[in-house]
């Protein structure tokens, strides 16, 4: 091969006695031996999350929307002659949102015969004719025609007589009367988008026909309504008979579905978890970019195929695999993991010698030792989470605590960053003086969300404080701790003619003394109890395995950049026109500065080539003179 320029390549008979279209596929070698289990695993795991997921949205405005479906059935569609029975909904300034609120009205709503809804936006209505056009051919299950086809109507007549425009609402009231419809409900999604005459004009023309077809309105308000009545004229307003409707802030829901994500009473294994890098990345831009809640679980759904479809390791997270289902570059994979490195090297330093060469030299005593970590890896991020829960509820009962959300409190634990941390001193600094009432009640909803060791406690103080509560005057004064400023007073000295002040505790009661001992108690079990959980995840042993958090591939795929692309666009036109005026010459070199180019790429490429300073007029007549003369004539006219 030395001097051989060429040399012939003969396949095996084998392989040539196959069909010659035969694709060739290779099998599966080395980390990819497990891809066949792991889309299984990722469509099982996937599934169950999906399922759960799904039924809290359903649930989310499921009070809400129970209060519009009763108001539809039981309102009067006219009350009172020249008015409309309406329902305001305040959305929220989310707008992304408002699309699965209405579609729920919608089958809620269309659940029953008689009952139609028509849903309209902004982007439908230009102008009243179309409005109309798209209002009748919603309402009778029929296609919209062209803006230009307005001879014929959208729904074929049934009875002998005169064709009618598709925008006529004779076409709705025919449907009406064949379908014996009770109530046409009207939604107008984002009320602050829609011109105010042409909703003020839709809104007067449909009462007119209120004695002939039962319209019901909805609102969709993302404001308040004194903005909403402000936006229509007084005619209208006086058409319009409503009632306001809360909706689930935007916030709130977003919270909701974090807290189902990080579910703590979910205990299915194996489960996969979210880093606090990808959490917080993606709930900041939930919050920046006003995504509805469907991107956020859509990223979810993008951080499992992310983590399953591209690390080989998350095969381990089955409990029923096998040393079959496995190669050893697996194993090779584990063992060169940086926190398998860190655990071993620790147990190196504290004299461990034996464990750390039999994870190194046998295979089946690493396999069951992952299986074992990664349970007890879940069961301290479930610690985590509790201790959560916990903070989440004492911060409830402490007004005087700026009350931080509980999706922040999470990204804040699972980084680490929670224990010892300011809010946590804060929470213990105001929990040391509260009084008897106010440790009552926090024990109460303590009980509720602990476990174990601490929830025996808890029991035992909160008999104490029963008991000790009985024990004094009815209608008497709470108790008080002894770091309570109530029970310190001020001592003035006077030395040498200056004054000085002094605080010195007063003496405690029998009473106050025995609170205060049991609310030591408890600060000290919860002080005891977050110093054992509050760790940081990423100090587990196999954390890569049972927790993704790389925001690499979700910055790639869901932050937007516009700025490239257009920028792209407008240097590189024939890229997106793919047209001939455009095209790069025989070398390959763009065609810039041309007249056959688009006159904003003309305009950015002048722009470029210009300095920090730019003459208005010197740019207008380079651009004027690559138009030619015929641009010229009609720019200077």
């Amino acid at each position: 091969m030395d001097f051989q320029t060429c040399y012939q390549y003969d396949p095996s008979a084998r392989k040539r006695d196959g069909p010659v279209k035969r694709r060739k596929v290779e099998p599966l070698q080395g980390l990819q031996t497990s891809w066949p289990l792991r889309r299984s695993l990722y469509q099982c795991l996937w599934a169950k999350q999906q399922a759960r997921l799904k039924i809290l949205l359903l649930e989310i405005n499921e009070s809400t929307i129970s209060q519009i479906s009763a108001f539809v059935e039981t309102t009067d569609p006219q009350p009172v002659p020249g008015r409309i029975s309406s329902a305001i909904i305040l959305t929220g300034p989310s707008i992304a949102s408002h699309a699965l609120l209405f579609s729920q009205l919608s089958n809620r709503i269309s659940q029953t015969d008689q009952n139609i809804f028509v849903s309209l936006t902004s982007s439908l209505a230009p102008n009243l004719k179309t409005l109309l056009k798209n209002l009748i051919a919603k309402g009778t299950s029929s296609n919209a025609q062209s803006d230009d086809e307005d001879e014929v109507d959208a729904v074929k007549p049934t009875r002998k007589r005169t064709r009618l425009l598709n925008y006529d609402l004779q076409l709705l009231y025919d449907y009406v009367q064949e379908k014996n419809l009770s109530r046409v409900v009207v939604a107008f999604q984002d009320c602050e988008a829609f011109d105010g005459a042409l909703l003020s004009d839709a809104i007067e023309l449909l009462t007119r026909w209120q004695d002939r077809i039962p319209f019901v309105f909805f609102f969709g308000v993302a404001t308040s309504i004194e903005n909403f009545q402000v936006k229509l004229s007084k005619k209208a307003t006086r058409c319009i008979q409503g009632q306001r409707f809360d909706v689930v802030k935007a916030e709130s829901a977003l919270e909701q579905v974090t807290e189902a994500l990080y579910s703590v009473s979910d205990s299915e294994t194996p489960r996969l978890w979210m880093g606090p890098g990808i959490c917080s990345a993606t709930l900041r831009r939930q919050r920046e970019h006003i995504q509805s809640l469907d991107a956020f679980v859509d990223s979810v759904q993008y951080a499992y195929l992310s983590h399953f479809y591209a690390n080989a390791l998350s095969i381990f997270l089955d409990e029923t695999v096998a040393p079959a289902d496995i190669s050893n570059e697996h194993l090779e994979a584990v063992r060169n993991l940086p926190s398998f490195q860190q655990y071993v090297e620790t147990l190196l330093e504290d004299g461990e010698t034996s464990m750390p060469r039999r994870l190194l030299d046998d295979d089946q005593y690493l396999l069951e030792h992952i299986k074992d970590r990664i349970v007890s890896g879940t069961e301290a991020l479930e610690a985590i989470l509790n201790a959560v829960e916990i903070i989440a509820t004492l911060q409830k009962h402490i007004p005087a605590l700026q009350q931080q959300l509980k999706s922040a409190l999470l990204v804040d634990a699972l980084s680490g960053q929670l224990k010892d941390s300011i809010f946590e001193r804060n929470i213990f600094l105001y929990l040391k003086k509260s009084n008897s009432e106010a440790l009552l009640l926090t024990l109460q909803d303590i009980l509720t969300v602990t476990s174990g060791n601490l929830q025996k406690t808890c029991k035992k103080l909160l008999k104490d404080l029963e008991k000790l509560q009985a024990q004094q005057e009815e209608g008497g004064a709470p108790l008080r701790s002894e770091q309570d400023l109530h029970n310190a007073t001020l001592r003035t000295t006077v030395v040498a003619k200056k004054v000085e002040l002094s605080k010195q505790k007063s003496t405690l009661t029998k009473g106050d003394a025995a609170y205060s001992d049991i609310l030591r108690q408890f600060v000290e079990a919860l002080e005891t109890q977050f110093e054992a959980t509050l760790i940081n995840p990423k100090d587990l042993v196999f954390n890569e395995i049972f927790m993704y958090d790389l925001k690499s591939p979700h910055k790639d795929v869901f932050t937007p950049k516009p700025r490239g692309a257009i920028e792209r666009a407008l240097s590189s036109p024939h890229d997106y026109l793919d047209c001939e005026c455009c095209a790069p010459d025989a070398n390959g070199d763009e065609n810039t500065l041309a007249s056959t180019q688009p006159s904003t790429a003309i305009l950015y490429q002048l722009y470029l080539e210009s300095g920090a300073l730019m003459n208005v007029a010197d740019l207008r007549t380079a651009f004027v003179t690559i138009l030619g003369d015929d641009q010229d004539e009609i720019l200077t006219k």
